[in-house]
């Protein structure tokens, strides 16, 4: 998406947000005035405020579902903007969710979690969703090496890596961690796993690679002889 069509998608979902809050709200109220008129106003028959109120209550727990699921949406957005690199769109909010998304404890969890999934795969232990089991067997070095990198919290990384990386572990329906083997084509055997490809794009996205130094730096100071 453009950034004029991602800038327009937002200010839509900020409106349906407001909405949904304000709906929520102005019936969590008018429930818990039908209650207090049962007693305040004896005119009022028990029964139909009980009615009103329920209604309410219902409409307000609906208008507060819509709203998680614009918060879903607005999430989904901002995934794209931090993959996109666009830093002018978004404003602040997308900072705050950028420096949420490489924060110590969102990174320790999402390697937390992807070491889990090959602790199973090892032990071949029941789970839920279709793990790929051999071949995650298959890339143990590989995935234990990005859940090292990314369990360093000393050293920095790009928001998009850990977009890219939360996706691989949340998105059952596209993510190579969860697809069930079966015939592979030619193509995709000289091109390797897909989930191969999709560690090396983690790391591609999660900025230049830490160096590490093996031998101490020399130093250039000169040598002092004792007398």
């Amino acid at each position: 998406m453009a950034p004029s069509e991602l800038n327009n998608a937002l200010s839509v979902i900020d409106e349906r947000l407001k909405t949904a809050y304000t709906a929520a709200a102005s019936l969590f109220c008018f429930a818990v005035a039908a209650l207090v008129a049962v007693f305040a106003v004896p005119v009022i028959t028990p029964g139909y405020a009980a009615t009103a109120s329920v209604l309410s209550v219902v409409g307000a727990a609906a208008a507060l579902v819509a709203s998680r699921v614009c918060v879903w949406r607005r999430e989904e957005l901002f995934d794209e903007i931090v993959l996109a690199g666009y830093r002018h769109v978004g404003g602040d909010a997308v900072n705050r969710y950028a420096e949420a998304l490489v924060s110590a404890d969102r990174r320790c969890m999402l390697a937390g979690t992807l070491e889990r999934f090959l602790e199973i795969a090892l032990r071949n232990q029941l789970t839920a969703v279709p793990l790929d089991r051999a071949t995650v067997r298959e890339l143990e070095p590989h995935i234990r090496g990005l859940c090292d990198r990314v369990r360093a919290v000393e050293v920095d990384v790009h928001a998009a890596g850990m977009v890219l990386l939360r996706r691989l572990i949340t998105d059952g329906a596209t993510s190579p961690l969860f697809r069930a083997s079966g015939p592979v084509s030619e193509l995709a055997r000289a091109q390797g796993p897909d989930l191969e490809r999709a560690i090396a794009n983690i790391h591609a996205h999660l900025g230049p690679a830490p160096v590490i130094e093996l031998f101490p730096a020399q130093t250039t100071e000169p040598l002092r002889l004792a007398a």
